[in-house]
């Protein structure tokens, strides 16, 4: 099966059921791919996986080839533009690797988690978040997210380098229910050109006092741009008070 991942990375295009050829775009490169493989890989607990933002599908597949081979496997895919936007090109790769075990649903991520959530909380293992990456937009789908999650489970978000999405991130690392678990970092992606522009609006002696005054904040402007994908873990239950609140920048 993960032949034919390197094979679309190497020919650097895909055929959707149209039968029209598409340059392959708005993808996760083989990095993140890995990544997510060996999330689910490592951890022979992780059956039930959702996946929102599917795309060409290279995402869903490194997501099944992990875990093809497990009863009672299942990967829900949360796509509404699949059939139309994408050509069908991820639901079409999926069938000619061999993996019957998904479902798409094909409505907005707003309308489509809470239905999700009446019958399935905390019974997913895995959740993959790559869809409207606007900060609300994110921000609700990782609400949903973290509410469909078992304790246990993985919470993975891509394109964090996106201000938007970064701001979403940096909340969520607050929250008492989720650690750390991974990250892919690329020093040399796009984010480069904010990092210089934030820190020349800084000068180097405001830089050094805010790392020693507010580390947080000096990480969150200087180096968490760099972050491509992260993982969280959901260590406990989301107990959080109703007045529970974290100051994010």
């Amino acid at each position: 099966m993960k032949q034919i991942i390197h094979k679309i990375y190497e020919m650097g295009t895909v055929t959707g059921r149209s039968g029209e050829v598409h340059k392959l775009h708005s993808a996760i490169d083989p990095r993140e791919g890995e990544f997510l493989f060996n999330i689910i890989d490592k951890d022979p607990k992780v059956l039930k996986t959702l996946e929102i933002g599917c795309a060409y599908g290279l995402s869903s597949l490194h997501i099944c080839v992990a875990t093809n081979r497990r009863t009672g496997a299942s990967h829900t895919i949360v796509d509404p533009f699949q059939n139309t936007h994408w050509d069908g090109v991820g639901m079409k790769n999926l069938e000619e690797a061999g993996i019957g075990f998904f479902e798409l649903v094909e409505v907005k991520s707003e309308f489509a988690l809470p239905r999700l959530l009446e019958k399935n909380e905390g019974q997913f293992d895995f959740v993959f978040i790559d869809g409207w990456h606007t900060f609300d937009h994110t921000l609700l789908d990782c609400f949903y997210a973290t509410r469909l999650l078992r304790v246990g489970g993985y919470l993975v978000i891509d394109d964090v380098h996106f201000p938007s999405v970064n701001r979403v991130v940096y909340f969520l690392k607050n929250y008492p229910c989720y650690e750390e678990y991974g990250s892919v970092s690329d020093k040399l992606a796009k984010s480069w050109k904010k990092i210089i522009a934030r820190s020349l609006m800084f000068p180097i002696h405001h830089r050094a006092w805010a790392r020693i005054l507010n580390p947080s904040l000096y990480r969150r402007v200087f180096e968490d741009l760099s972050i491509r994908m992260i993982a969280l873990k959901k260590i406990t239950e989301d107990s959080r008070n109703w007045n529970w609140h974290v100051d994010a920048f």
